[in-house]
């Protein structure tokens, strides 16, 4: 596996639904990082992800996603790894929630943290964030 573009250092948890379980595994190891724990669900046909560090953040399901509101996951990571994230984009696994490639300029400075929103493929929405404000800002705030 290649790098993650950005390795994600904590979240518990958030329940995912996909349309191809073995397609969304490979997808958020690609691009966040994770991994398949070893064991499965009480629901058998979903998987368990983990972090890099082993912690367990998320759910994958086969299904559509529910629509009765908001569901995005937020991931917490370092400044540098936001930055890092930034600097790999415009990427060709990283949408944007309009449907078109996330770009740099497209992060979102909260004042007290910064944050990219995203989607996998399956349509679920994803927040990348991190409180290294001062330290993101030092380098994007004059995008």
């Amino acid at each position: 596996m290649s790098a993650a573009l950005a390795p994600v250092s904590a979240i518990d948890h958030g329940h995912f639904y996909v349309a191809d379980l073995d397609a969304a595994v490979d997808w958020y190891g690609r691009v966040l990082g994770l991994t398949e724990l070893p064991f499965r669900p009480r629901a058998a046909d979903g998987r368990y992800m983990a972090t890099p560090k082993g912690q367990y953040c998320a759910t994958i399901f086969p299904g559509k996603p529910p629509s009765d509101g908001d569901h995005t996951k937020a991931f917490r990571v370092t400044g540098t790894v936001f930055l890092g994230f930034a600097a790999a984009l415009p990427h060709a696994d990283v949408m944007g929630r309009r449907g078109t490639l996330l770009q740099a300029e497209d992060a979102d400075d909260h004042g007290r943290a910064w944050s990219f929103y995203f989607q996998d493929p399956d349509g679920n929405h994803l927040e990348l964030t991190t409180y290294d404000h001062d330290k993101v800002r030092a380098a994007l705030g004059a995008q």
